[in-house]
Parts: structure tokens; C-alpha cells; sequence
């Protein structure tokens, strides 16, 4: 079978064209090695052993797979030569050509109806011609279709889709580079938990393996950045793949998925059942885990018992702030949240310590290390959330050791469970289902402690609030601007009567927008978190303006993410998206800047910005544009910006600073740098470094 290439071909067609049991891929692996060593000794050509090589590392890699693959429903296998002939035996034929109940569909057809039926209304992508077949069933239809500027943009476009709306971000790009550039954006979607489900064009099967024009081993690429990733060689598996990949992305922690479509497998056209389009039971997304009662119990009397608690929520609660407000108030407890779950309790509300963390309220990382008993809800106990580890939640640590206290860790994804601390009664379960189960259940047994609890974080909170150190000559700053935007906002009652949204880039102004804005419900902040993407921050607004045409959708960037996206200007432009844009130009990336002060005595390189006129660039493309440097002209400045009809660019010139308060590396979470340690740290000038030394690694 080693002969002709025609036979090599077909026989990687065998091996990749379904998902293997893991029994099957050792198997599979030997029979590729023998055939390639039969294939040699026949002396078949390097051209003829590319598809065979081309299996063989797809074996090789889809063992990494076996986890998923116990969960996944198999693949329906390619119909025999007998099974056809008795369907059309057996079937309705009213005349020729035509078959009862079903209709002649294309690949791409058959593709956009499983979106339809999925209720898909928008997808982000950008054109090839791997994926012409795909895109052409879009023409005139149902499904809206952005285009964005890059196929990195419109990752990211799609993945604020699902962040900002809970509902699937659905993203369509060519082969090769299309795939390529989207690596970033699945990353970022795994990272973050969220449903982005891609398609990606193919060349031909024919030409798989023979480093065709934009051809390169797409599901490989994205294998490591994906909950699933399958590239479908058969037409009749079209429909099992599209349904599967619903199920994965959103079963258990909610991740991207990835189909990979060959250009001949789309353009096919074949007699489809509309039986195909109706969703069924297996198609369905996993239950939730069942709950155990007796942890859960457990759980209660821990929190009864305890003086000092404290919720700790991620963003695996933002479905359900109404249970976690009910039982905050019930028990008394203060709540403070990761950068994703801001909003999920009213930061108004005096038991709300706000975001904690590397950049967070002190106030909060106060209360996580001095408090008994931890509740984490929907939270994985990232890095920037713990500081070092060994050093994490000291009194919990005690109060575990002496039986009154201890940490509950409540997650839907139970690999998260130990990886980074360990909990003392951990609960594999939707945070709504478990939270729901505890409340019948909660009441306080020393309501004395725990009112002089809640004194002293809030005590904390005074005494520890946010600040900054106000520039000279009446200049501006960051957190200046965040703040005069948030005060707009909340006077005008904005933050209560609209659908506000933000989204940031990543560095110094994504950190101070979570400090100055008083954040009120779920979503409201869309964000690069664990990946931390400069760049993300104007597509995010793209897709969170789709997704959510009625909001005002306000992008805080920085001008170095800005610089690395803001081509998408054309995206805004050409479905007139009504996006206020602030960039908070500072002609550098501070955060990095100050870590090479701190860390690296001064020697600073690769950290100016050489930026256009801003508010040229935005005029060039059509958009209303303006800029603000001082501290008299902000406000009427921020309310113009925000009550502009369209559109608009605000350019900001800010004064560098320090991100304060800040927890260095190998650091408690409550051995911070406060404001009151800003001259220390930074020096009186620019010019002067600080007396305080730094050591070891710099934050990443």
C-alpha cells in the first residue's frame, strides 16, 4: 500500500478522518511507523511520505487529547457502499434529483445552518480563499457578518461578544496566516473561560501535507490553546462536528473550540436530511456536577462558626449575583472580587471591598490574609490574586489547623481544585447551585465578631483608599481621567440607568480602571486577564458594541495597545459604531518602564512610544476626535466625549505614574506599596531613584 502516492493518501485520510478511542491510537501509531518504514524501503518519494507524516504527528499529538476524547461522543464513521444503496432504496423520491425532507446543500451550507439552529445572529471574520465556500453561505442571509480589520481583531471581537453577553463569540478565517493569527485570541479564550468557537478554511485534502500556498498544520497549531480542536475530512461529518464543538465550549469551565474545514469537504454539495438541523439530546451541553450535600453542610457550619470571613469571587459567579448579594447580607460577610467578577456585587454596597490583588485594593488583600475562613466562588486563586503562595491567608491556614476556620473553594472545573492552594473543603459545582444549596442553611452564630468584623475592613477601607499624587501646572494623569469619567457617570445616573460597558488594553490603565470606576453589575468590564493582550482593547469594544447595540460602550487604552490595533478604526467606521475611545497618552508602556526603575536600576530600553496625532488619525478615518491635557478642561471634556452622537476619540495627555498600590514578587499579599512608599519607590523625579531596593524577578 506504500506504492503510489494515491494510496498514501488515502490511508492518512483513514487516520485523521475521526476521533480514535485511546485504545486505537497506539495501534494507529504503529501501523503509520510500519507503513512509512515499507514506504522507504520501497523507495517512495519524500512528496508521496508527506501525507503519512502528516498522520503520523497527528497520532502523535492526539494522545493529548484523551481526556476529552472520554468525555466527546464519537464521530459518526463514513456510511459503506451497502448502508447508501439501502437509503435510497428506501427512501421518498419525488422526482429525480429531489429527496422528501431534504435539500441539495453545500459544506458551507450545511455549516450555516447549524449556526442558525444554534441561534447564531453575528459572526466576526475576515476572507480567504481557503474559506470562500464557507463565508460565501453567509451572502444575503440571516447571520450578521463583521469583517474586521485583522483576523486577530476579529478573535478578539468575537470572544467580547461572548464576554460581554454570556452567549457564544463565533469567528470564521482562511487558512494559513488566518489561523496563524488567531493563536492570541484562543489563548486569551482559554485563559479567560470563554465560548469562542472558530472555523478555519483548508486546503484540499488532496493537498494536505504537501506544503501547499497557505497550507500549515492548523490543529496542531491550536491544539494547546483549545478545549477541542478537529479537522473534518468527511461531509457527513459536518454536522457532528459543528454540534460537538457547541457542547465542548460550553460544557464545564466554558472554552474556544476550533473546526478545520478543507476547501473540497465545503464545497461539497450532497442531498442533506432536514433531520440534520433539529437539535437533539446529545448535541445538548453537559450537565452541571451533581452536588454533595454533606460537603456542602460542612461548608455552612464553617461559615457560621466564623468571625472573620470573607467571599472571594471570581468571575465563575457573574451568572448569579443575586444568590451571592442575598447570602453576602445574610451572613455579614465582606466580598471582594478577581479582575473578571467586578460588578458581580454592587462595589457601591459598604460590605464591597472591590478587586483584590497584585494592583487591588489593599484594603482587600488586608482582609484576605487576616480572615478565618475563605469563601472563594467561582475563583481559581490566580497569581496576581495570592501573591507568594507559601505566605497565602495565614489566619485561614490557622483556624484549618485548629478546626474553626479554613478555606472553601466552590468551582464548576474541579482540575482547579489544589493546583494553586489547597482548600480545605473543596466544592466541585455551579457556584448558583452551591450557593443556592448553603442558603437555607446560613446563620451567624457569634454576630458580635462578625459586626466588628465588618468594622474593621471597613476601617481598612478608609484608611487605605485608592489615591494618586496630583501632577504640577495643573496637568493630568490616569487615574484623573478614569476618575472624572466614573464621577460623569455616576452623577448623571448613567451607571444605573444604561447598559455601560468598558474595555481596556492591558497595563497601567486597565489596573487604574479597576481601581477609579465604581463597578455595578456582571460584564461591565471587559478585559485581557490571565493572558494579558495589549491590543485586545479596541476590538473588545467592536464586539461588545455588536453584541450589545443599545449600550455605551467606553474603551479606556493605553497609546501602546492602542498602537498595535488601532487599524480596526475602520471597523468602528464602517458599521458607524458609537464606541467612546479615551487613549491615555502617556508616549510610553509605564508598567514596564517602572519595573525596569525598580528592578533593573534605570536602564530603560523598549519602552517609548513614538505615536501620531491621535486625533488626526481619527479625523482621517471620518470620526469626530478631540484632545484634553489639563485639569480644567476635563470635565466638560469627559461630557462631551461621552454625550457625543457616534463615535469619538478622546486623546488624552497624561503624566507617567506608578500603579499603587502594588504587590512585588515573592511578596505577601498584605506586603504591598502603598502611596504613603510612592517617594521611596519612585524617587522625587524622574531624575532621582528611590531609596527602596528591589529584588529578584520583576512582575510579568
Amino acid at each position: 500500500s506504500a506504492r503510489t502516492g494515491r494510496d498514501c493518501q488515502a490511508v492518512c485520510v483513514q487516520f485523521l478522518s475521526a476521533p480514535l478511542r485511546p485504545t486505537q491510537v497506539v495501534m494507529m501509531r504503529s501501523a503509520t511507523a510500519r507503513l512509512c518504514q515499507a514506504a522507504k524501503a520501497s523507495k517512495v518519494s519524500r512528496s508521496t511520505l508527506r501525507p503519512l507524516a502528516l498522520a503520523s504527528r497527528t497520532l502523535v499529538s492526539q494522545s493529548r487529547l484523551d481526556a476529552v476524547r472520554a468525555n466527546a461522543t464519537q464521530a459518526p464513521r463514513p456510511m459503506s457502499g451497502s448502508a447508501v444503496q439501502q437509503i435510497r432504496a428506501t427512501s421518498d423520491v419525488t422526482k429525480i434529483g429531489s429527496v422528501a425532507g431534504s435539500r441539495m446543500l453545500s459544506g458551507g451550507e450545511v455549516i450555516f445552518n447549524l449556526l442558525e439552529e444554534h441561534g447564531i445572529d453575528t459572526v466576526f471574520g475576515y476572507s480567504g480563499g481557503a474559506v470562500l465556500p464557507l463565508i460565501d453561505a453567509f451572502h444575503g442571509k440571516g447571520i450578521k457578518w463583521i469583517q474586521s480589520a485583522h483576523e486577530q481583531c476579529s478573535g478578539h471581537s468575537a470572544t467580547a461578544y461572548a464576554k460581554s453577553t454570556g452567549k457564544f463569540g463565533v469567528c470564521i478565517v482562511t487558512s494559513g496566516p488566518g489561523i496563524t493569527n488567531l493563536v492570541t485570541p484562543l489563548q486569551d479564550a482559554l485563559s479567560d473561560g470563554v465560548p469562542l468557537i472558530v472555523f478555519s478554511g483548508q486546503v484540499p485534502t488532496g493537498a494536505m501535507g504537501t506544503d501547499a500556498f497557505q497550507e500549515c498544520p492548523a490543529t496542531e497549531i491550536t491544539r494547546p490553546c483549545t478545549k477541542w480542536s478537529y479537522v473534518c475530512l468527511d461531509f457527513n461529518q459536518l454536522p457532528w462536528a459543528v454540534n460537538e464543538a457547541f457542547r465542548i465550549a460550553t460544557s464545564g469551565r466554558p472554552g474556544p473550540v476550533h473546526i478545520d474545514l478543507p476547501k473540497d469537504i465545503v464545497s461539497m454539495k450532497m442531498q442533506v436530511p432536514d433531520a440534520v438541523f433539529r437539535k437533539s439530546a446529545p448535541t445538548a451541553v453537559d450537565g452541571p456536577p451533581m452536588l454533595d450535600m454533606a460537603l456542602i453542610d460542612k461548608a455552612v457550619q464553617m461559615l457560621n462558626k466564623a468571625k472573620r470571613p470573607i467571599f472571594y469571587v471570581g468571575q465563575g459567579a457573574n451568572h448569579c449575583p443575586e444568590i451571592l448579594t442575598a447570602i453576602a447580607k445574610k451572613a455579614n460577610v465582606p466580598v471582594t472580587t478577581t479582575l473578571h467578577a467586578m460588578g458581580v456585587f454592587d462595589e457601591r454596597d459598604p460590605l464591597s471591598l472591590h478587586m483584590l490583588g497584585m494592583h487591588g485594593a489593599a484594603y482587600a488583600n488586608f482582609a484576605i490574609q487576616n480572615a478565618d475562613c475563605i469563601v472563594a466562588i467561582g475563583s481559581r486563586f490566580d497569581d496576581r490574586t495570592t501573591g507568594v503562595v507559601n505566605k497565602y491567608a495565614p489566619k485561614a491556614r490557622a483556624a484549618e489547623a485548629d478546626g474553626t476556620g479554613g478555606i472553601i473553594h466552590i468551582n464548576i472545573d474541579r482540575t482547579t481544585f489544589g493546583k494553586v492552594v489547597k482548600a480545605t473543603i473543596p466544592i466541585w459545582a455551579d457556584s448558583e447551585h452551591a450557593l443556592t444549596a448553603m442558603e437555607p442553611g446560613i446563620e451567624t452564630e457569634d454576630t458580635a465578631s462578625r459586626e466588628a468584623w465588618v468594622k474593621q475592613c471597613q476601617d481598612w477601607k478608609e484608611q487605605y483608599a485608592f489615591g494618586y499624587v496630583k501632577a504640577p501646572g495643573g496637568r493630568i494623569k490616569t487615574q484623573q481621567v478614569i476618575e472624572a469619567t466614573n464621577d460623569f457617570l455616576q452623577k448623571s445616573g448613567w451607571m444605573d440607568s444604561k447598559d455601560v460597558f468598558f474595555c481596556t488594553g492591558v497595563g497601567n490603565h486597565q489596573m487604574m480602571s479597576c481601581q477609579f470606576i465604581r463597578w455595578n453589575r456582571p460584564r461591565q468590564m471587559i478585559t485581557s486577564g490571565s493572558l494579558g493582550v495589549m491590543g485586545a482593547g479596541l476590538p473588545f469594544s467592536v464586539g461588545v458594541q455588536v453584541a450589545n447595540p443599545k449600550a455605551l460602550t467606553i474603551l479606556i487604552d493605553g497609546d501602546g495597545s492602542f498602537g498595535m490595533t488601532n487599524m480596526d478604526l475602520q471597523t468602528v467606521v464602517r458599521y458607524n459604531l458609537p464606541v467612546k475611545i479615551a487613549i491615555m497618552n502617556d508616549a510610553r508602556q509605564q508598567m514596564v518602564w517602572i519595573w525596569q526603575r525598580l528592578f533593573f536600576d534605570g536602564r530603560h530600553i523598549s519602552v517609548d512610544n513614538v505615536n501620531p496625532d491621535f486625533v488626526k488619525l481619527a479625523q482621517a478615518w471620518g470620526m469626530e476626535a478631540a484632545m484634553c491635557d489639563n485639569e480644567a478642561d476635563l470635565p466638560a471634556a469627559v461630557e462631551k466625549w461621552l454625550n457625543f452622537d457616534g463615535p469619538m476619540l478622546m486623546d488624552f495627555r497624561v503624566v507617567p505614574d506608578i500603579c499603587l498600590p502594588m504587590v512585588a514578587p515573592g511578596k505577601a499579599l498584605d506586603e504591598m506599596i502603598l502611596l504613603e512608599d510612592r517617594e521611596a519607590i519612585f524617587g522625587k523625579s524622574e531624575d532621582e531613584m528611590g531609596t527602596m531596593k528591589f529584588e529578584g524577578l520583576a512582575p510579568s
